[in-house]
């Protein structure tokens, strides 16, 4: 694991104030396929994920932030996020476009989920301080909205939280909290588009706010697009199953 000033090291090297995609026609990441269509709707793509539940002021503020972002250039985005889908990954499970591809490990991650209920009993009622950084191009895919714990025992309880996922599925990449605000359109943009998308989230980035995470707001989620998600069970209240939602986030 890092230690706390690698981690800040690390996000601080790509999380920039200003936001540059070059002087040429930015066409996105390939993946966007995956979860977008031609026309700019979201697509069902299937999965499982780990994720802290946001207080609703913060969602309000998010809304507030992608209200801006579509309105000074709607070219650049798909199908807007709603304020229920916005949220911090904790850590990420499965994920298909072919719900026949992922519905065993889907099946199987629910019952190893459960079997971490002693685990994080030792974070019952546990918070977890967040402060804002800046708005930043995530691998092309999207903009989100950059986040670091507050100080060293925010950050350790952050990881050791992590952990206890990372052991059901490990991940290549290096955790980075964020919460995403707007995927880019498929068709990608030209340069000027770029330039005014730049300048709209210099803007936003001389805001900062504070999140604070609970884990009684922890959840594992099944998901059937970017913008249709299924609390399946409470993390920090482990007896709290919702089977029908269960099964619907399995259909």
């Amino acid at each position: 694991m890092q230690t706390y000033q690698e981690f800040l090291d690390r996000i601080n090297s790509f999380e920039k104030k200003e936001l540059d995609f070059g002087k040429k026609y930015f066409k996105g990441n390939p993946s966007i396929a995956k979860k977008v269509d031609k026309n700019n709707a979201f697509r069902k793509f299937y999965g499982d994920t780990v994720v802290f539940a946001l207080d609703e002021k913060v969602k309000e503020k998010l809304a507030e932030y992608t209200e801006v972002l579509y309105q000074s250039v709607p070219e650049c985005f798909s199908e807007r996020l709603i304020p229920d889908a916005f949220h911090v990954t904790l850590h990420d499970l499965a994920s298909s476009s072919e719900l026949r591809d992922v519905a065993e490990e889907l099946f199987m991650n629910e019952l190893r989920i459960i079997e971490k209920a002693e685990e994080l009993r030792e974070f019952e009622k546990a918070k977890i301080r967040m402060q804002s950084k800046y708005i930043f191009n995530m691998v092309d895919t999207s903009l989100v909205l950059g986040l670091y714990p507050a100080d060293e025992e925010d950050y350790q309880k952050l990881m050791d939280l992590y952990y206890i996922f990372d052991n059901i599925k490990s991940l290549y990449y290096p955790f980075t909290p964020h919460i995403t605000l707007a995927y880019y359109s498929i068709h990608g943009f030209d340069s000027q588009t770029a330039a005014r998308l730049a300048e709209t989230v210099g803007r936003l980035n001389e805001n900062s706010m504070e999140i604070e995470l609970n884990v009684n707001n922890l959840y594992y989620q099944k998901f059937r697009s970017m913008n249709d998600y299924v609390n399946v069970i409470n993390l920090g209240v482990m007896d709290c199953l919702i089977p029908e939602e269960a099964v619907k986030a399995s259909e």
